[in-house]
């Protein structure tokens, strides 16, 4: 790898997508950091060089706040308790971990793009996920970029897996009932914000009037994206506007049929190839039948014959049912990984040579083509190489009871962070994912109950899958009085059939990219030459979204700023003119 003024190695451990990536951050940091991140890489890039990217980050020094509030629902009035550094008797502080980029922020008076981190680790590595942000926002409204890390991932952790381990142990209430909730996230977030904004960087964070005020757009995509859309609706005083790319928001409200995710998923898979759904079916058919017909005692050692590595079966996976139920189980989260990652759609892409796979047939009998198929798809995918075996236990999340169908039944993924999101969708999150008739995966109904066993099994919690929903009203997001919330689908993307496609006023807008999938007007460094034309004209339709709900506010209104003209940074990139699909008008007098 050459490294210039103008290419780095970024790399971001996301749904098992990675890429190559332009950057000047590189040269900027010390040489043990970049030598850590290229290390990171090349280990990246050496077990799965096969696979396509959903997006790459820009590599960044970490920084931490000292002063983050362990538990948030004590404070009444978040304005005066941003800045105390003893804001209620007893209350404990913790480091949490973000980044920031200062590269285009003009100072007191311009915006802050606050990008909500999720149901992941931020590494130095990944830094700042959505280089976009920095290159085309951020550059034209003269932003600072802000991102925390979500607690309860990576290095932002309130209280430690010991006192955790111990309240297991002792019977107690388990810590993470009360402090890991999307709530207390979006406390920190704002939090955060608005003591950085003022102490750090001169803003006035309260007063909408003021020439320095430093209106906040918060950005996210997939859960964070509904976190964007939450940080809006949940906080209008604090938070001016909401980007949510790929918001699940059906889901949290509990308005998915549970058939309809995978449903879609396997339409795109037969888009992408034709014939590709039915030998995927036919594939899992004669899979399921080999291992039906097999006593477990001689088929948990015959594992081999779909490449799971010697050894590796889990140790509850005590008989055949159990074993179809998981393997079947990693054939769809790794096609939903795919699906994600499915722009721009080309014969390249990791979810078209995933269907070759099933599609080219191999000479044998059906049966024994079907294992090599399958075992070559899931070693390619999951391993590097078609021919490598690969280790089923690495499908698991960490933790005691640890299973590989959890609570998110499109993959929670692995180790620490697979854990956390398990926690998450275990209790208030709740995802209604089945694996339907209609589909290219075996029928597998997905039930309440059925969660319902594993959450106590695995954290001894119930789920509550209507608490949040029911206490915030995002089911009804024009009657909640919520305003200025753009959101984004890409329609190719498994979890459009969760998000918000029509606009619902004049300032909750919704653009639907039909070539797009999991938020890809986020994803990368801004246009490039292999963009669609609707992802392409995307970002300047973005660009003059938002600078047009900067312009009304009276910050903006009665100093005569503007947050960029009609001609954008996106033109000048693309020599394209903007023309939004959204609505026109917001009739918003005053921001609330």
């Amino acid at each position: 790898f050459q490294i210039s003024n103008q290419k780095s190695i970024s790399s971001l451990i996301t749904h098992h997508s990675y890429q190559l990536s332009q950057s000047r951050t590189m040269l900027m940091m010390s040489t043990a950091f970049r030598d850590n991140i290229l290390r990171g890489c090349l280990l990246v890039f050496a077990l799965q060089p096969h696979l396509n990217c959903c997006w790459a980050g820009i590599p960044t020094e970490p920084e931490f706040f000292p002063l983050q509030l362990v538990d948030h629902s004590n404070i009444s009035n978040i304005s005066t308790s941003t800045f105390s550094s003893s804001v209620s008797k007893g209350s404990n502080f913790w480091k949490q971990r973000y980044y920031s980029n200062t590269d285009h922020f003009k100072g007191p008076g311009y915006p802050i793009l606050l990008i909500l981190g999720g149901e992941g680790a931020i590494s130095p590595a990944t830094g700042i996920f959505y280089p976009v942000v920095v290159n085309v926002y951020a550059r034209e409204f003269g932003a600072l970029v802000l991102q925390p890390e979500h607690r309860f991932y990576g290095e932002s952790q309130p209280v430690s897996y010991h006192s955790i381990d111990q309240a297991r142990k002792n019977g107690r209430v388990d810590p993470r009932v009360q402090l890991f909730t999307t709530e207390q996230a979006l406390y920190d977030a704002v939090r955060l914000t608005k003591f950085l904004a003022r102490n750090r960087y001169g803003c006035n964070v309260d007063d909408r009037f003021s020439k320095e005020y430093c209106p906040v757009i918060s950005i996210g995509g997939s859960y964070p994206g509904f976190m964007s859309a939450m940080a809006r609706l949940r906080f209008p005083d604090h938070v001016d506007i909401g980007y949510a790319a790929s918001a699940p928001m059906k889901f949290y409200a509990q308005q998915v049929p549970q058939f309809d995710y995978y449903d879609h998923i396997t339409a795109v898979a037969e888009e992408a190839v034709s014939g590709c759904a039915k030998a995927v079916q036919q594939t899992l058919f004669d899979v399921v039948d080999y291992f039906s017909q097999t006593p477990w005692d001689t088929a948990g050692s015959k594992a081999g014959a779909v490449g799971v590595c010697p050894g590796t079966v889990p140790s509850y996976v005590g008989d055949a049912q159990t074993f179809i139920d998981e393997l079947v189980m990693v054939v769809g989260f790794t096609f939903a990984n795919h699906n994600m990652a499915y722009y721009p759609p080309s014969k390249e892409a990791s979810l078209t040579q995933s269907c070759f796979t099933f599609t080219s047939s191999p000479s044998g009998l059906r049966s024994v083509s079907s294992l090599t198929k399958l075992s070559s798809f899931l070693g390619l995918s999951l391993a590097g190489s078609a021919q490598s075996c690969w280790d089923m236990t690495k499908q698991l999340p960490s933790g005691p009871n640890a299973t590989v169908s959890s609570g998110d039944w499109s993959g929670v993924g692995t180790g620490t962070s697979g854990e956390s999101w398990d926690w998450q969708t275990c209790t208030l999150l709740v995802e209604s994912i089945g694996f339907g008739p209609d589909s290219m995966f075996p029928n597998r109904n997905w039930s309440l109950n059925w969660l319902n066993r594993h959450c106590q099994a695995r954290f001894r919690v119930t789920p509550e899958p209507t608490q949040l929903v029911e206490k915030w009203k995002f089911d009804s997001l024009v009657e909640a009085g919520a305003s200025r919330i753009l959101f984004t689908n890409g329609l190719r993307d498994g979890w459009s059939v969760s998000g918000i496609t029509k606009n619902m006023s004049e300032s909750i807008l919704a653009l639907n990219f039909p070539n797009g999938a999991h938020h890809s007007d986020l994803n990368g460094h801004g246009p490039r030459s292999d963009d669609t034309p609707d992802i392409r004209d995307g970002y300047g339709e973005i660009q003059e979204i938002l600078g047009r709900w900067l312009e009304e506010l009276p910050s903006y209104r009665l100093y005569n700023k503007h947050a960029g003209g009609s001609k954008t940074a996106v033109d000048d990139d693309n020599n394209n003119s903007v023309r939004s699909r959204a609505s026109a008008t917001n009739k918003e007098d005053l921001p609330k």
